[in-house]
């Protein structure tokens, strides 16, 4: 079942000032009924002022995702991530997670409810099983913490694409994790089996992510329904068509081209409402219309119109 609807506006709305940004979340909240967000925390960053006043004030529940933490590092170590084979990377991608857990440590002192940490592996740079046993190793020593300063947040692992390293897209484009969903809910269910049985990790899946991969979304939503491991949520976006294949862009479903469309939202929000789990349902769509940009405004109606229908 269907337990909450959750807008990433930041994919819209993240690079105008922050008083324009605050202005666009009050308005959400006030115009939509929508007070749950997806966001993205960097280590060190803070997000501005005027946004935190604006979700203090609307009381609002965050999805906090590292995933932008991850691909951001991962530019300067590509062996930077919770599941890398260089202890000394491992330790970093740590680190860095302990610093956006105080970020929503000092969120919730304002009102703001962090429902989610939301982290991914990080790039391959070895084989599977080293790979999963560092990711395991990262999720028991971060839950801990989490459960220990943030008890009411669930960690969650966002499912990312996983393409070859000589894969012509790019990353962050492209290539952004070292495990494939069998691996995940290998390593998820020996986490599980070793935390606490009241806050399991789940997994979350970014439609538009495992297009990049080559994926058919709704049998990989399928897949982890029918697993040990809890489906946390889904976040729906599309993708950017390109020559070598889809790159990790986020185009909506007013893009013809991005490989989601309403009728993938209506397919995917039936298989989650006829479901026992608990999950949250959510988009995050850039401007993004091919080689041409949206308004804002456009994009945002779009998808609170298919939230809002659920």
């Amino acid at each position: 079942m269907i337990s909450d609807r959750v807008l990433g506006a930041y994919a819209s709305i993240g690079t105008l000032p922050p008083a324009e940004q605050a202005d666009w979340y009050r308005r959400l909240a006030g115009e939509d009924g929508i007070t749950t967000f997806e966001i993205p925390l960097l280590a060190g960053l803070p997000l501005p002022r005027e946004v935190v006043e604006a979700l203090a004030d609307l009381s609002a529940s965050l999805v906090v995702t590292l995933v932008a933490q991850w691909a951001t590092s991962g530019q300067e170590n590509p062996a930077y991530g919770l599941s890398s084979v260089e202890e000394q990377s491992r330790r970093a991608a740590l680190l860095d997670a302990g610093t956006v857990v105080q970020q929503c440590v000092a969120l919730s002192w304002r009102g703001i409810r962090v429902r989610n940490l939301t982290v991914h592996t990080g790039q391959r740079r070895g084989r599977d099983i080293p790979h999963a046993i560092s990711f395991y190793r990262s999720l028991i020593e971060l839950d801990r913490s989490l459960g220990a300063l943030l008890p009411e947040c669930a960690l969650a692992v966002e499912v990312t694409d996983c393409l070859p390293v000589d894969h012509p897209i790019p990353f962050p484009a492209a290539k952004k994790a070292s495990l494939p969903v069998p691996l995940l809910i290998e390593t998820l269910t020996s986490v599980n089996g070793d935390t606490s049985p009241q806050r399991p990790v789940s997994l979350v899946i970014n439609w538009g992510r495992l297009l990049v991969n080559g994926d058919r979304p709704l049998a990989v939503i399928d897949e982890i329904l029918q697993s040990p491991v809890p489906l946390g949520g889904v976040i729906l976006s599309g993708a950017g068509s390109s020559a070598d294949g889809f790159m990790d862009s986020h185009n909506s479903h007013l893009d013809p081209d991005s490989g989601f469309s309403a009728d993938d939202f209506r397919l995917c929000a039936a298989m989650l409402e006829a479901n026992r789990q608990a999950v949250f349902v959510g988009m995050k769509c850039s401007a993004k219309k091919g080689e041409d940009e949206l308004p804002v405004a456009d994009t945002l109606s779009a998808q609170t119109d298919l939230l809002l229908a659920v």
